[in-house]
């Protein structure tokens, strides 16, 4: 099983279905789930169950439904323990809990021979640790502006079968779920088409789940990295630093600063008064962003701040 391949899976399509069996008081199979969500003469096109099977698809993968021997579709238990129907918010916690669940694949850019590439969420781990390791100061990525020429400069083998994401079909489902997952944001600029690794949202549902007041920024960016490992700092980023040629691509790396990525979602943060950062003497600091002169060595959690 795989995220990204099939290629329709739809991650609010997910939140919709595991909400459904949570409140229903019947067994659901899969072609029973498949009406459902796509009824007779609303599509009648062959492919318009697709989606609905797809997602059930990789929902399966990432453990949060499961299926019997009988077909029969439930919410897996560890999506049950949460109790009742998932806000949105409660739904993308527990969507990035899932797909980026170490315990169960591992480190996805030393999957050795015979183990399946695509197992689980390996190979969303994969692109979303390539993806956040871009500038998120350039220009936003789309699959013919920056993924495939990036991904050919950085990766050491030419045959794209290596890559993080390998063509643009595998683009598309990479652009849902990192919205989805809260990891990337699309461009703003209507002119600039794509997407930018900005991981906001992630960021910001993590902190929920962190005491709030002041902490070293370096055990903050641990601690971050420890619940979204595909950030810098992660295993998962590790392994792809590791395993590209010329290290790390991200220029804020390059210039002793924090990544890109995860220094501008701070500073956004830090606007919606929900992180303040300061500088004490005679402690270690990193620069939020290449384009900074100062150094941050603290950083306060408010919690209740803007969401």
């Amino acid at each position: 099983m795989a995220v990204l391949n099939p290629p329709r899976s739809l991650p609010a399509l997910g939140r919709s279905i595991i909400n459904f069996l949570t409140g229903s008081r019947r067994a659901w199979t899969e072609e029973e789930l498949i009406e459902v969500f796509r009824p007779p003469g609303l599509n009648e096109a062959i492919s318009s169950a697709e989606g609905v099977a797809d997602t059930l698809y990789t929902f399966r993968a990432i453990g949060m439904l499961c299926s019997d021997t009988a077909g029969v579709i439930t919410v897996s238990d560890t999506v049950a323990a949460r109790g009742g129907t998932l806000s949105p918010i409660a739904f993308r916690r527990a969507l990035q809990k899932h797909a980026l669940d170490l315990d169960r694949d591992g480190d996805p850019w030393q999957t050795g021979p015979g183990e399946s590439l695509t197992g689980g969420a390996r190979d969303l781990l994969r692109a979303m640790s390539w993806f956040l390791a871009q500038d998120a100061l350039g220009r936003p990525l789309s699959w013919t502006s920056g993924v495939q020429a990036l991904q050919h400069a950085q990766f050491p083998d030419p045959d794209n079968d290596t890559w993080a994401i390998t063509n643009d079909t595998r683009w598309g489902p990479v652009a849902r779920w990192g919205q989805a997952l809260g990891l990337a944001a699309p461009s703003l600029v209507q002119a600039r088409s794509g997407f930018v690794p900005l991981p906001v949202v992630a960021i910001n549902d993590v902190l929920d789940e962190l005491p709030a007041g002041q902490v070293p920024i370096g055990d903050f960016l641990g601690q971050l990295a420890a619940k979204l490992p595909v950030l810098h700092g992660g295993l998962v980023r590790a392994s792809l630093v590791a395993y590209l040629p010329d290290g790390d691509p991200d220029p804020g790396i390059a210039k002793d600063c924090a990544d890109s990525s995860v220094g501008q979602a701070l500073c956004i943060l830090q606007d919606r008064a929900r992180l303040v950062f300061d500088t004490l003497p005679d402690a270690d600091g990193i620069r939020l962003s290449r384009f900074d002169s100062q150094r941050q060595t603290h950083v306060t959690l408010v919690q209740g701040g803007k969401r």
